[in-house]
């Protein structure tokens, strides 16, 4: 609801390569914390509700930043209040599909003004489809991957990439 209310200021602000890669660099660090100070023990019916409060409040706020991942913000918060990673990683997909639905109804309007009525509906409905079931399974997967494997890699991932961004920022600005 507050990205709808300030999306102009947001925009225009935080919409800039140098801050999705200072971003990117920061998630990782927050990943290679959690993984070394989550105690990983609990399960996601032992969250009280303030827990859950916070792990939707890092949601929200990751939303309106680019470069901060979603479900990689809930995940981190998750760990550090002590979930195991898979645990972690079921509950934030979980916590993301009220976020997925709101956001395609705001867009809804605006795609069928801009032609969704003239193509038909036919490839949106197959388009839904394909994307639930490959998402289905990527989470599906990824679940089971964290069971077993850490976040390091993605952290590490996350700061290629920021360093990718920051010296293409460097040599367009010379």
């Amino acid at each position: 609801m507050l990205g709808v209310l300030i999306n102009d200021a947001i925009e225009a602000r935080l919409r800039t390569p140098g801050v999705a890669a200072v971003a990117l660099a920061a998630g990782a660090l927050a990943f290679f914390a959690a993984e070394r100070l989550g105690a990983k023990r609990r399960n996601e019916e032992s969250l009280t509700a303030a827990e859950a409060f916070w792990i939707g409040c890092a949601q929200a706020a990751a939303a309106l930043v680019p470069g901060v991942s979603r479900s990689g913000a809930t995940i981190t918060i998750a760990l550090l209040f002590g979930l195991r990673r898979a645990e972690a990683a079921r509950f934030t997909f979980l916590l993301g599909i009220p976020a997925i639905l709101g956001a395609a109804m705001l867009e809804f309007p605006d795609m069928l003004e801009q032609g969704l009525h003239r193509t038909g509906s036919m490839p949106f409905v197959v388009g839904i489809a394909t994307s639930a079931v490959v998402g289905y399974l990527a989470v599906k997967y990824f679940i089971r991957f964290l069971a077993k494997h850490s976040l390091d890699v993605f952290a590490w991932y996350r700061l290629a990439l920021a360093a990718s961004v920051a010296v293409w920022l460097a040599v367009a600005a010379s």
